[in-house]
């Protein structure tokens, strides 16, 4: 069944989605802000939530999540990825509600942010809603600043600071997509890497 994809960008709005066929629904954000709420209504659906981020100057971006579980033996997956500059700061709150019905459900977060600046600021927050109690659940936030070793290792191969922060930023923004490949492999990357250019203009298409 070929899977779908809903594209959310720069916005202050509430989103809600139902996902109540057993479809594989991707949903990808970038600096989008706001609420996004997707409710999975039907076994066997699988919903996944892919997100990048890029704040700049005194840019603040807020995004807050839910993935809400309904029905059992679903899959539902968030994996956000942040690139912060400047004065810039990123808010993050993610929610995994599992109902006291949704047994067998399959739900996991993660967030994940590299700052570029001693100034930018990241408040990460992952939280678990469980009321059923077989289910596996699991959920993860880790901020830090580009490995100052691995530069060093790229300057001893001639290759610049500048340079290497950007093979290294290329390389954490290019999992997201490789992990789209994985899980919804029909998906065609090329619509939403051309929209990580638009917001992030050193990005390697």
């Amino acid at each position: 069944m070929k899977s779908q994809c809903t594209i959310l960008e720069q916005s202050n709005t509430q989103e809600k989605f139902c996902v109540d066929k057993p479809d594989t629904h991707v949903f990808f954000l970038i600096n989008y802000s706001g609420t996004l709420h997707v409710e999975i209504a039907s076994e066997a659906a699988s919903v996944y939530i892919f997100g990048l981020y890029f704040g700049k100057g005194e840019e603040q971006l807020k995004i807050k999540t839910i993935q809400d579980h309904k029905i059992g033996n679903s899959v539902s997956d968030l994996f956000i990825r942040g690139v912060f500059y400047d004065s810039s700061k990123f808010l993050f709150e993610g929610l995994i509600n599992i109902a006291k019905n949704a047994q067998r459900s399959n739900a996991y977060q993660k967030n994940q942010n590299l700052l570029l600046s001693k100034d930018a600021f990241v408040d990460s927050r992952p939280f678990l809603e469980i009321q059923a109690n077989d289910v596996r659940c699991t959920h993860g936030s880790t901020t830090g600043r580009v490995d100052k070793e691995l530069l060093e290792y790229l300057a001893s191969r001639g290759i610049s600071k500048q340079h290497g922060e950007q093979l290294i930023i290329n390389g954490f923004i290019n999992d997201i997509f490789e992990r789209i490949k994985v899980v919804a492999p029909d998906l065609h990357t090329s619509q939403l890497r051309k929209k990580v250019v638009q917001y992030h203009d050193v990005f390697d298409e």
